[in-house]
């Protein structure tokens, strides 16, 4: 019992040395900081569930009000669609609400110059158009 004791006491001490150790070297710390430096989220999005008969050109319809935005739904979800012509019932993707006008005009730009739609294939102007506007 003694012994459990001793290593009580021991365990005690070495523990009171090393936080006073410890204390010993603390800074003072100077400065402010607002509680309220958190920004508040600019980009605002909702995700939209794909429902069957969804397209990028009926969702950039119904979003933006042009079907030839789609390429900026597709850009923003290209970790999630593939191909631009397939998009499946049950996937979530995000739509955002304020995009910018190069952005509109590039997506326009790209929608009108595309050419034949292939399901199951990403095209290559979509591929490009993808990297130029990383």
């Amino acid at each position: 019992m003694s012994t459990k004791k001793n290593s009580f006491k021991i365990f005690s001490i070495i523990c009171i040395l090393t936080l006073a150790a410890c204390s010993s070297h603390v800074a003072e710390i100077s400065g402010t900081s607002k509680f309220s430096s958190l920004q508040s989220d600019k980009t605002k999005y909702i995700y939209h569930n794909v429902k069957f008969g969804d397209t990028l050109w009926s969702l950039s319809e119904k979003y933006y009000n042009n079907p030839y935005y789609w390429p900026n739904i597709f850009k923003n979800n290209a970790d999630r669609i593939y191909d631009a012509d397939l998009i499946l019932p049950g996937q979530s993707i995000i739509i955002y609400s304020n995009i910018s006008i190069d952005s509109k005009r590039k997506a326009e730009s790209h929608a009108r110059s595309r050419g034949l739609w292939v399901v199951g294939y990403r095209e290559e102007l979509d591929i490009k158009f993808l990297e130029i506007n990383q």
